[in-house]
């Protein structure tokens, strides 16, 4: 599984959160590059995970700092910031990562990633969304103050998310994760519901327990990715 394609929207003004991992600010640019590297990740079986929805373009701020605001109706998202995604799922996006941005027309107080309200009422049903729902890591500072992790975590299962991404350290949060657990225990049917979307990913690219994935060499891909980067000037 790769956390790509980026299909947010180049902001002009954001230099940390997105910055040039955007493709470009043209919506059917993003939406022709990202959809032809997802469909090359699926040829290759790779699960792409397309984020961040509905798009952090539509804000300068950057949520590893604070919670982005973005003051825009469904609607308004509908006729930018979210053509590309919109385009992805229709394309077979396998998965999809919600982003930490507050809509306050959407989500009121909450993130998305943790609105119950915007994950059910907007991604699940009016864009039919039934595949693996990601969220963006939860460790980033804006979530850690606000919500502190255990909070954050509770409101990522009830909001309805498959997979709560966030960076565990065992000795600091092994109870906190323990207390959790009688979530699941009184909600059997919405941890099976999460379980049946990862296994019929898991089934459609051959991933199973005893299948051995060789080690993935970063250094090497990652000064492949610098000389690119010369390359394109950017």
């Amino acid at each position: 599984m790769n956390f790509a394609p980026v299909l947010d929207l180049k902001n002009s003004k954001d230099r940390d959160a997105i910055g040039d991992r955007a493709y470009s600010n043209d919506a059917d640019i993003v939406t022709k590059d990202g959809i032809a590297f997802m469909k090359q990740m699926q040829n290759i079986n790779i699960i792409p995970v397309i984020k961040h929805f509905p798009g952090h373009g539509a804000t300068k701020q950057d949520s590893h700092h604070i919670l982005p605001i973005i003051q825009k109706s469904y609607l308004e998202l509908e006729k930018k910031d979210m053509i590309p995604f919109v385009s992805a799922i229709k394309n077979g996006a396998d998965a999809m990562l919600v982003g930490h941005l507050v809509i306050p027309k959407l989500t009121m107080t909450n993130p998305a990633s943790l609105s119950r309200i915007f994950i059910g009422k907007y991604i699940r049903k009016k864009l039919r969304y039934n595949k693996v729902l990601i969220t963006d890591d939860l460790k980033m500072r804006a979530i850690r103050l606000f919500y502190g992790e255990a909070r954050a975590t509770k409101k990522a299962f009830e909001a309805g998310n498959d997979i709560i991404v966030f960076r565990y350290n065992k000795q600091k949060e092994e109870k906190a994760i323990e207390k959790l657990l009688s979530l699941y225990d009184k909600n059997v049917g919405r941890v099976n519901r999460s379980v049946i979307r990862i296994l019929k990913e898991k089934e459609l690219y051959n991933i199973n327990d005893d299948k051995v994935i060789p080690t993935i060499d970063i250094e090497n891909i990652n000064e492949r990715i610098d000389k690119i980067r010369k390359q394109c000037k950017i």
